[in-house]
């Protein structure tokens, strides 16, 4: 069955290119709501390792992968649901900067795990893969008998200067004791060379004030944004499944949603009459489209039962926060307004915007994201199987919630979707589970 793009005269979507500094700035953005100790840091380290990178002579590729490297470092353990013991143990300053955990090393191989299959992440992937191994006066040049990438060393030692400012005192200030801690774990803790390129950046006073300015995202835009990889639509695709995987990682109960939500997506875009390039950019937005969950704390994302009132005014943020976070990307304003509205329901009673009017993709990704919640396997329940899931979903329809419309298609070929629905999510399941291994 198929059925003619209609409503709000849906157009192709035609030639897209998102630059992919602007994706990295979006997702260091959107972890850094995980945490209130940890706004700012992905920034900072991301600002004073591309420096440190640009002070030691590497070339612009190396130094833009740096800066990747120091804005994504921590994504594993921001996005664990054991996220906040974590954090605080890698961002708490310690005097004598003395090792991490073993814990926390696992997170850097998470976070590698995480990114080193979007080829633009790889070098970064590598790097953030041993950013907390010690130098140790040169046996740090390799770890589990392979070698520890130059970049690692240079994260080790962004990671842990960006954590020893106060922030209530005047940077300039604190500039002295900040080096002398580096410099006491200079050979021990960190790479020589690094050390030395430290020293460097850090004789001038505009190295600390561009480590602490509230305008980094600036910051690295002047220095990258003439040489950034622009992403088209495959690339989009591509990263956008990345982030999806990040997204679903936070919970055990909804561990491939992303991937659910977007693989239906793209098939009824499909089945109704969408071309190719507008499906496909629906299913970034369903990949993309629950990135405010970053904001929901894993106590109520992973609660089995009836969220409480004050729950629910939680849960209702984080489609607002998705349109936050995605409207920091120029060119991605289709995909933002179809992923932010999936909560809103036809007859305006949805949140947080209460449109006039929903779009068709916005529509497609309701529909879709009711469906594979009701059918995809939870810890504490299995999944709807047609006949229970159709009969929620006409009850949405007779209620004014979901277009009918797309629900027609969607039970005309309810079998081929829902398998795909789930071979989708088993392959996401599995790389999930890799990220343990």
């Amino acid at each position: 069955m198929a059925a003619s793009a209609h409503h709000d005269g849906q157009a192709g979507v035609g030639q897209i290119e998102v630059a992919l500094l602007d994706m990295v700035m979006c997702l260091a953005r959107a972890i850094d709501f995980l945490h209130p100790a940890i706004s700012e840091h992905h920034l900072r380290v991301a600002c004073i390792a591309s420096g440190l990178a640009q002070e030691l002579g590497l070339d612009a590729r190396q130094v833009q992968d740096v800066m990747i490297a120091g804005a994504l470092h921590d994504l594993a353990a921001v996005c664990s649901p054991d996220w906040s013991r974590l954090v605080d143990k890698a961002l708490v300053p310690r005097p004598n900067l003395e090792r991490m955990s073993d814990e926390i090393n696992q997170r850097g191989f998470d976070s590698y795990m995480m990114l080193r299959d979007f080829p633009p992440f790889a070098p970064a992937a590598q790097a953030i893969r041993y950013h907390h191994v010690d130098w140790q006066f040169g046996r740090g040049g390799e770890a589990g008998g392979a070698e520890v990438p130059f970049g690692s060393h240079i994260l080790r030692l962004a990671d842990r200067v960006a954590v020893l400012p106060d922030d209530g005192r005047n940077i300039l200030e604190q500039a002295g004791d900040i080096g002398q801690a580096v410099a006491s774990g200079a050979g021990r803790l960190f790479h020589p060379d690094v050390v030395q390129a430290f020293e460097s950046c850090s004789a001038r006073e505009s190295f600390w004030l561009d480590m602490t300015s509230r305008h980094k995202e600036q910051i690295l835009r002047r220095r990258f944004g003439h040489s950034t990889v622009l992403l088209g639509l495959d690339g989009l695709h591509s990263l956008s499944k990345v982030f999806g995987r990040i997204i679903d990682y936070r919970s055990s109960f909804t561990a491939s949603h992303s991937s659910g939500v977007a693989a239906t997506s793209e098939s009824l875009a499909a089945r109704f009459g969408v071309d190719l390039a507008t499906r496909r950019l629906i299913g970034v937005a369903g990949f993309l489209h629950d990135i405010g969950k970053l904001a929901v704390p894993t106590a109520i994302l992973d609660k089995p039962g009836r969220l409480t009132q004050q729950e629910m005014f939680v849960v209702r943020q984080h489609p607002y926060f998705t349109h936050q976070i995605l409207s920091m990307v120029p060119g991605l304003d289709l995909v933002n307004s179809w992923a932010s509205l999936h909560h809103e329901r036809l007859d305006g009673s949805g949140y947080p915007f209460r449109p006039r009017e929903l779009p068709v993709g916005a529509r497609i990704i309701a529909v879709a994201d009711i469906f594979t919640a009701i059918t995809e396997d939870r810890p504490y329940r299995k999944g709807m199987e047609r006949q229970q899931c159709l009969g929620v979903l006409d009850k949405l329809v007779a209620e004014r919630a979901i277009d009918g419309d797309i629900v027609a298609v969607l039970r005309h070929d309810f079998d081929e979707i829902h398998q795909l629905r789930s071979q989708s999510q088993q392959a996401a399941g599995h790389g999930v589970a890799a990220f343990h291994a």
